[in-house]
């Protein structure tokens, strides 16, 4: 990926002094500087390269700043653009009409030059922000194409497939005379495909990833508007809006950490088999889905020990097992009176020679005989449940050289456990 290029910022103004000045107090800032010495030269530079941002002097023989705006406004390719009107001090009517016309804020002659870098800063922060916003809508706008995409693939393999299975039944009906129990298997079988049919992770996550981005996003919003006010104030708050944006900045990190997470959950390609801290591992997967929680008024604790020993194998399959273990234990509490829906996620040694992971709930748990059925395919206890999450996660760690099973106590919830052998760095790795 190309690096991305520093923000241009558009100088308009008549006065060849007060551009001289601007461009010096400016120089400092990672930025590109154009600069425009009457109306219809800036109009033709902004079509010619769209800016990052215009300061545009509000006073100029000919096509004045306001017409200017105007006609940038009126625009749908230029709309977008931000404009900081430059007024002198006393002109507050050309302030306010600068505002009516869409500018985002003002600047007043003669500069203070630790003002007008600090609103340009707020001004490029936000301009920076809005576009990360708009590059995730569309990554997921282009991720749901492809899930639809899939899913009607998917459909029609579950129509041929169980088209296939009624020709099979019909053959078998006419040669068997079957009896009632092996009926009642072929009418299973077709419930089991079924369940193909109903596609219900995404929606899950999506949830929780919308709910993990308006955070960040509304403390952004927040932050700038708060420095803004202190830039106004007589003297101006430069320490309070400092620290504003430097929150503005801690947040959009935040936001693209939220998206980095969410890729890499959805990533494809080979196993990336590395050394692994299961505690970290754990932490990182609760975060994940820690919105989802929230929402469900269910509180998922952790209990992680220090000092355990790594594990080998591929963090991304391991986050899967977890991420499937953590939906079903939320799923399992729902059920449950809000002050009573408890989720916990443990580590700790097991037996000299493994590391254990475990998820247990407050929901209803699992009919002792069913302990090891939840694990087969197919099989599943929710309404919508696809029934295939169990037995994918004890695939999984069978292949890293572990073990997943389940238990239950009466009146306690269910436990799954996760036991995975630490890394010797001197053995050749399973799976």
């Amino acid at each position: 990926m190309a690096p991305a290029r520093p923000a241009l910022v558009l100088l308009v103004d008549d006065d060849p002094a007060s551009l001289k000045l601007l461009s010096e107090a400016l120089a400092g800032l990672p930025l590109t500087l154009a600069v425009a010495t009457d109306g219809d030269m800036a109009l033709r530079q902004i079509r010619r390269e769209l800016p990052d941002l215009v300061l545009l002097d509000a006073l100029m023989p000919g096509l004045d700043g306001f017409e200017v705006c105007r006609r940038l406004k009126a625009a749908p390719e230029t709309c977008d653009v931000p404009v900081l009107f430059m007024t002198v001090l006393a002109d507050t009517a050309s302030r306010v009409r600068g505002l009516e016309l869409g500018a985002v804020d003002y600047v007043t002659k003669p500069f203070v030059r630790e003002e007008l870098v600090a609103r340009v800063r707020t001004q490029l922060s936000i301009r920076a922000a809005a576009s990360e916003l708009s590059a995730a809508v569309r990554a997921l706008s282009e991720k749901n194409e492809e899930l639809a995409c899939a899913r009607a693939s998917l459909e029609i393999e579950v129509a041929r497939r169980t088209e296939a299975l009624r020709a099979q039944s019909r053959r078998l009906e006419r040669e068997l005379e079957l009896n009632r129990a092996a009926e009642l298997k072929v009418q299973r079988a077709h419930d089991q495909l079924a369940h193909l049919n109903r596609v219900s992770a995404v929606s899950e996550l999506a949830a929780s990833l919308a709910h993990e981005l308006n955070q960040p996003l509304a403390a952004i919003l927040s932050n700038a508007q708060a420095a803004e006010r202190l830039l106004t104030q007589t003297p101006p708050g430069i320490a309070d809006a400092r620290a504003a944006l430097a929150d503005i900045v801690a947040d959009d990190r935040r936001a693209g950490q939220v998206i980095q997470r969410i890729r890499a959950m959805l990533r494809k390609g080979e196993l990336s088999v590395a050394a692994m801290d299961l505690s970290e591992l754990a932490r990182e997967v609760v975060r994940l889905v820690a919105s989802a929680a929230l929402l469900a008024g269910t509180t998922v604790r952790l209990d992680l020990a220090s000092g355990l020993p790594h594990v080998h194998g591929d963090g991304i399959q391991v986050q899967q097992v977890l991420l499937n273990l953590l939906v079903n234990a939320l799923d399992a509490v729902s059920r449950r009176p809000p002050e009573a829906r408890l989720v916990v996620v443990r580590t700790r040694p097991a037996d000299g020679s493994h590391v254990e992971l475990s998820v247990a709930d407050s929901g209803d748990g699992v009919a002792p005989e069913d302990l090891e059925r939840i694990f087969e395919p197919f099989v599943t206890s929710k309404p919508h449940g696809l029934g295939v999450g169990l037995a994918i996660s004890r695939s999984i760690v069978e292949a890293h050289g572990g073990r997943l099973w389940a238990e239950c106590r009466p009146g306690e919830g269910a436990t799954f456990r996760c036991a995975l052998p630490a890394w010797d760095q001197g053995a050749r790795p399973a799976g």
